[in-house]
C-alpha cells in the first residue's frame, strides 16, 4: 500500500511503500524515481533542479494566471500529445483529475517504455 506524503500543482508525487522505501512520481515524464529512505528523499529534494521541477516553476506561474487554482482532487498538467513530445507551453496545459493524470501517464508509459527516442506512436481513444 502506497502512502502519499506530498503533491505539488503539476501532480507530482512523492510517495512511500509498505517497506517504507520512497518514491518521485512524475506523471508528464512519466516516470518513478527510486528515492531511497525518507532522509534520502528529503535530501533529493532539497537539490536546485528537484525544487525547480516541484514548483513548477514559470508553467505553474502561468497556469494559475489563465486558469487560476485547480478545483480540489484536480491538478494542471500538459495534453497528452505535449506530454509525450515533451512540449511545456501554456497553450499546452489542461486541468484534469489526480488519479485520471496518474493513470494515463501510467498507462502510456507502460506502453512506451523500450521503444526509443525519436519512435513514432498513434494514439487510439476509446471509451
Amino acid at each position: 500500500m502506497s502512502r502519499v506524503h506530498a503533491q505539488n500543482l503539476m501532480g507530482h508525487l512523492v510517495l512511500s511503500d509498505a517497506q517504507d522505501a520512497y518514491f518521485y512520481l512524475d506523471p508528464d515524464g512519466m516516470q518513478v524515481i527510486a528515492l531511497g529512505t525518507r532522509e534520502d528523499a528529503l535530501a533529493h529534494l532539497k537539490g536546485e533542479e528537484a525544487k525547480e521541477l516541484w514548483s513548477g516553476g514559470k508553467l505553474v506561474d502561468a497556469a494559475r494566471q489563465k486558469f487560476g487554482d485547480p478545483p480540489q482532487g484536480c491538478v494542471f498538467t500538459l495534453k497528452p500529445h505535449a506530454m509525450v513530445e515533451g512540449r511545456y507551453d501554456i497553450d499546452e496545459v489542461c486541468i484534469l483529475p489526480l488519479d485520471e493524470l496518474i493513470r494515463f501517464s501510467g498507462d502510456v508509459a507502460r506502453q512506451i517504455h523500450d521503444l526509443p527516442d525519436g519512435s513514432q506512436i498513434q494514439f487510439e481513444v476509446t471509451d
